[in-house]
Protein backbone atom coordinates (compact mmCIF):
# COMPACT_ATOMS: atom_id res chain seq x y z
CA UNK A 1 0.00 0.00 0.00
CA UNK A 2 1.17 3.58 -1.04
CA UNK A 3 1.85 5.68 2.14
CA UNK A 4 1.88 9.45 1.47
CA UNK A 5 3.62 11.46 4.20
CA UNK A 6 4.13 15.16 4.62
CA UNK A 7 7.75 16.63 3.55
CA UNK A 8 8.81 19.19 6.41
CA UNK A 9 11.90 21.16 5.95
CA UNK A 10 12.98 23.86 8.92
CA UNK A 11 14.07 27.05 7.19
CA UNK A 12 17.56 27.24 9.81
CA UNK A 13 18.42 23.91 7.48
CA UNK A 14 18.28 25.08 3.80
CA UNK A 15 21.52 26.73 2.76
CA UNK A 16 21.05 30.48 0.85
CA UNK A 17 22.78 29.98 -2.56
CA UNK A 18 22.89 33.06 -4.24
CA UNK A 19 20.52 34.74 -7.02
CA UNK A 20 21.73 37.55 -8.63
CA UNK A 21 21.78 40.25 -5.74
CA UNK A 22 19.74 38.18 -3.74
CA UNK A 23 19.91 34.70 -1.28
CA UNK A 24 17.47 32.16 -1.56
CA UNK A 25 16.81 29.46 0.50
CA UNK A 26 15.12 26.59 -1.50
CA UNK A 27 12.76 24.82 0.82
CA UNK A 28 10.80 22.52 -2.05
CA UNK A 29 11.85 22.31 -5.41
CA UNK A 30 9.73 19.75 -8.14
CA UNK A 31 13.00 19.51 -10.17
CA UNK A 32 14.46 17.84 -7.49
CA UNK A 33 11.96 14.91 -7.09
CA UNK A 34 10.90 14.94 -10.70
CA UNK A 35 7.55 16.78 -10.39
CA UNK A 36 6.20 19.64 -12.72
CA UNK A 37 4.73 21.58 -10.07
CA UNK A 38 6.20 24.50 -7.94
CA UNK A 39 8.88 25.60 -5.95
CA UNK A 40 8.67 27.87 -2.32
CA UNK A 41 11.79 29.44 -1.49
CA UNK A 42 12.07 32.33 1.38
CA UNK A 43 14.58 35.06 -0.72
CA UNK A 44 16.27 37.59 1.66
CA UNK A 45 18.06 41.24 -0.47
CA UNK A 46 20.06 44.29 1.23
CA UNK A 47 19.12 47.46 0.43
CA UNK A 48 19.69 48.22 -3.31
CA UNK A 49 19.65 44.13 -4.31
CA UNK A 50 17.10 44.06 -7.32
CA UNK A 51 16.77 41.58 -9.97
CA UNK A 52 16.66 41.60 -14.11
CA UNK A 53 13.67 42.21 -15.89
CA UNK A 54 12.19 38.44 -16.42
CA UNK A 55 8.87 36.78 -16.66
CA UNK A 56 7.33 33.08 -15.67
CA UNK A 57 5.48 31.20 -17.80
CA UNK A 58 3.14 30.46 -15.14
CA UNK A 59 2.02 32.41 -11.88
CA UNK A 60 4.03 33.43 -9.16
CA UNK A 61 2.76 34.48 -5.96
CA UNK A 62 5.07 36.24 -3.17
CA UNK A 63 4.25 37.51 0.18
CA UNK A 64 6.68 39.98 2.24
CA UNK A 65 7.61 38.82 5.13
CA UNK A 66 10.13 42.05 6.32
CA UNK A 67 11.09 45.41 4.83
CA UNK A 68 10.37 46.79 1.69
CA UNK A 69 10.95 46.43 -1.90
CA UNK A 70 9.73 48.40 -5.33
CA UNK A 71 8.32 46.29 -8.09
CA UNK A 72 8.04 46.96 -11.18
CA UNK A 73 5.64 45.39 -13.87
CA UNK A 74 3.42 46.55 -16.80
CA UNK A 75 5.49 50.06 -16.88
CA UNK A 76 3.75 50.62 -13.12
CA UNK A 77 5.39 50.41 -9.85
CA UNK A 78 4.00 49.08 -6.42
CA UNK A 79 5.47 49.33 -3.03
CA UNK A 80 5.84 45.88 -1.26
CA UNK A 81 6.13 46.09 2.55
CA UNK A 82 5.34 43.69 4.98
CA UNK A 83 2.34 41.89 4.80
CA UNK A 84 1.75 42.21 1.09
CA UNK A 85 0.73 39.62 -1.38
CA UNK A 86 1.32 39.35 -4.94
CA UNK A 87 0.11 37.67 -7.39
CA UNK A 88 1.89 38.23 -10.91
CA UNK A 89 0.06 36.45 -14.18
CA UNK A 90 2.09 34.29 -16.52
CA UNK A 91 4.44 36.11 -18.85
CA UNK A 92 4.25 39.93 -17.37
CA UNK A 93 8.16 40.88 -17.32
CA UNK A 94 8.77 42.40 -13.76
CA UNK A 95 11.25 43.51 -11.60
CA UNK A 96 12.44 44.01 -7.84
CA UNK A 97 14.98 46.16 -6.31
CA UNK A 98 15.05 46.64 -2.21
CA UNK A 99 14.67 49.68 -0.81
CA UNK A 100 14.93 48.63 3.05
CA UNK A 101 17.69 47.33 4.56
CA UNK A 102 16.82 44.08 4.56
CA UNK A 103 13.93 42.80 2.93
CA UNK A 104 12.20 39.12 3.02
CA UNK A 105 9.86 37.61 0.59
CA UNK A 106 8.27 33.99 0.39
CA UNK A 107 7.62 33.16 -3.64
CA UNK A 108 6.26 30.07 -5.01
CA UNK A 109 6.43 29.96 -8.80
CA UNK A 110 7.11 26.96 -11.70
CA UNK A 111 10.59 25.38 -11.90
CA UNK A 112 10.67 26.16 -15.38
CA UNK A 113 10.82 30.04 -14.93
CA UNK A 114 14.01 31.63 -16.84
CA UNK A 115 15.16 32.36 -13.03
CA UNK A 116 15.72 28.71 -12.20
CA UNK A 117 18.43 28.02 -14.75
CA UNK A 118 22.18 28.60 -13.88
CA UNK A 119 22.65 31.97 -14.44
CA UNK A 120 25.97 33.33 -16.73
CA UNK A 121 27.35 36.12 -14.95
CA UNK A 122 28.40 37.88 -18.27
CA UNK A 123 24.88 38.07 -19.16
CA UNK A 124 23.93 39.50 -15.94
CA UNK A 125 26.33 42.44 -16.90
CA UNK A 126 24.70 43.03 -20.30
CA UNK A 127 21.37 43.30 -19.01
CA UNK A 128 22.34 45.72 -16.68
CA UNK A 129 24.84 47.73 -19.12
CA UNK A 130 27.63 47.13 -17.53
CA UNK A 131 31.00 45.42 -19.21
CA UNK A 132 31.52 42.10 -18.76
CA UNK A 133 34.77 41.24 -16.93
Amino acid sequence: MFRCRPEIKQLASVIPVDLFDFKQQLLFSPAERGEGFLRLAVTTGKKGARSLPHSHPRDEVTLTLKGEALLRAGGEEYRLCEGTAVRLPPGLEHQVEVLSEEWVVVAAYCDECELCRPVDPAEVLQKRGQPAG
